[in-house]
């Protein structure tokens, strides 16, 4: 199934779908988000407006969506669980990457609050906040912004840059038995670099 998550219209189709295909929703996983570089002073709005259509406005539309079915399947001991991937840019913001880093930090503030209103429901909504990750998004944004100075974090204290894997396994902790009672937390994937700047 394929959905804009600039439409709430596309947004509010795929749940009528998801509704005649599935008797419940245990978890919903917000992971679109793209990226585009550029100083403030020279990206243009069409570009803000994508990152926030996609980075902010896409996560709230799909969860305004998903409540009643996740608030459905809710266990007094074992809530329904929301992740919505944001980003160490909305933690830590980058040169060139104001814009996206804006989105990112106002998605993290969205399902905090998120998870204080609807926790009460039997919802939990957490972030995983990835650094620096081997991904096409990261290729494609170093790439462009190599003029603008914006550059990927690069290697980690840990002596690498995060793999998909990585996060995953976090979203699956997230998800399991073991984050029962974990609620409205930013967790950073991104191997300590946002611990300490290093200009080595």
């Amino acid at each position: 199934m394929q959905c804009d998550v600039r439409s709430a219209d596309a947004i509010r189709e795929a749940f009528d779908r998801i509704r005649q295909s599935c008797s419940s929703l245990r978890a919903l996983i917000y992971s679109a988000g793209v990226n585009i570089t550029g100083e403030l002073g020279t990206i243009s709005l069409e570009d803000a407006d994508v990152m926030f259509d996609i980075n902010l406005k896409g996560p709230w539309l799909t969860l305004r969506e998903a409540i009643p079915m996740l608030r459905e399947s809710a266990a007094p001991d074992d809530p329904a669980r929301v992740i919505v991937i944001g980003s160490i840019g909305g933690i830590r913001p980058k040169v060139s990457g104001g814009i996206y880093g804006a989105t990112k930090a106002a998605a993290h503030v969205l399902a905090q609050v998120a998870a204080a209103e609807l926790g009460p429901q039997g919802i939990a909504v957490n972030v995983v906040a990835p650094g620096s990750t081997d991904t096409p998004m990261i290729a494609a944004a170093t790439k462009a912004g190599a003029e603008s100075g914006y550059r990927a974090s690069g290697t980690s204290p840990l002596g690498r840059i995060g793999s998909p894997d990585d996060v995953a396994d976090v979203i699956f902790f997230l998800l399991s038995d073991a984050a029962k009672y974990v609620n409205g937390v930013v967790l950073p994937v991104d191997g300590g670099t946002r611990a300490a700047y290093n200009n080595r």
